[in-house]
């Protein structure tokens, strides 16, 4: 009688399997008639997938729908309609109330969303200090050259929340480090931000 030996993984079931992103981008890319090479950078885009991971990573209610729906909004503020989303005085309430027509949850975890929403605005926020000069000479309103938001307090609290609320998933998907990185629009960038 031969003995075998079974070998048995624990494979960890993942709330936003890449299968997921793969057919909520391709849909969402398909709606917005986008070319091949904007379908490419759309579903590599680490700021887009978050979004769209969110509600099921906090385990919200119609998951879908609203990855969806936070979707649609992220694109229109990154394409032909961006100038209605750009910062306005209106923002300086909160480094979080540029997210507030992307960040409506039925249920889920609160803190999982909180950690989720707190990575988005970091990466605002590192924006608008790569943006400083630039909107300054524009005439473009900037929170950051503004003095509306401290840089370096924002950065601090925005990390001590992300860090808080340990999630392995969202890591994966958006390192703090690749927020502080990543353009909003989904280029990566090399530019140090201290």
């Amino acid at each position: 009688m031969t003995n075998t030996k079974v070998s048995t993984t624990l494979s960890r079931t993942r709330l936003f399997p890449a299968t997921k992103w793969s057919e909520i981008s391709a849909l969402v890319a398909d709606a917005f008639r986008m070319t091949q090479e904007e379908r490419e950078r759309f579903h590599g885009s680490r700021i887009a997938k978050l979004i769209g991971a969110i509600p099921f990573l906090a385990q919200c209610e119609d998951a879908e729908r609203t990855a969806v729906a936070h979707l649609g909004t992220y694109l229109l503020s990154i394409r032909e309609t961006k100038r209605y989303f750009n910062a306005n005085r209106e923002d300086r309430v909160s480094v979080l109330a540029r997210l507030r027509l992307g960040s409506n949850f039925e249920g889920g975890e609160k803190a999982i969303i909180d950690r989720g929403l707190s990575l988005l605005a970091l990466n605002m926020v590192y924006d608008y200090r790569r943006d400083a000069e630039e909107d300054v000479f524009l005439g473009k309103y900037n929170p950051v050259s503004e003095g509306d938001i401290d840089f370096a307090l924002a950065i601090e609290n925005l990390t001590r929340t992300i860090e808080a609320i340990p999630c392995g998933e969202m890591e994966e998907i958006l390192p703090v480090q690749a927020a502080a990185e990543d353009f909003w629009n989904g280029e990566p960038t090399s530019i140090e931000c201290d």
